[in-house]
């Protein structure tokens, strides 16, 4: 199952882009993280765009946070894939201990987080889809709910 689960973190670890139905161009992660961030927050949070379309997003997520979310995305699927660091993930009500290699699915307006165990920033990858909402929304976390 590891396996598995690391070839389709490598899968997702490039972009196509073309021209033209022929053309493709092959980005490693490194490739990627190499560019300046699409996004950056205080914490420090930055996020790559490895690909987007309406229909898939792809983004790379570098995160010194101790906790990223929670976080709801009322119309897109997410699909996390962690490739370093040890979190804690969350999605919904089940939480797993995780380290490099796991992968996840949020379905629409599902909760999910990531708690990042020990002092390794977080390296994950975010496959959305449809691709509505900017990098900064995706990783927006859910306003407390107002107490009366």
């Amino acid at each position: 199952m590891r396996a598995f689960l690391i070839a389709l973190a490598a899968v997702f670890f490039c972009a196509c882009s073309s021209g033209s139905p022929d053309a493709g161009l092959m980005l490693s992660l490194d490739d990627v993280l190499a560019r300046p961030p699409a996004w950056e927050s205080p914490g420090p949070v930055k996020v790559w765009t490895a690909e987007r379309a309406s229909d898939l997003g792809v983004y790379y997520v570098l995160s010194g946070k101790e906790l990223v979310g929670p976080t709801r995305q009322a119309k897109a699927a997410l699909r996390i894939v962690l490739l370093k660091g040890r979190a804690e993930l969350r999605v919904g009500d089940v939480v797993k201990v995780s380290g490099s290699g796991a992968y996840a699915v949020a379905p629409p307006g599902e909760v999910w987080s990531l708690k990042r165990l020990g002092p390794e920033p977080l390296l994950f990858s975010l496959l959305v889809s449809p691709d509505e909402v900017s990098p900064s929304e995706l990783l927006r976390p859910i306003s407390p709910v107002p107490s009366s």
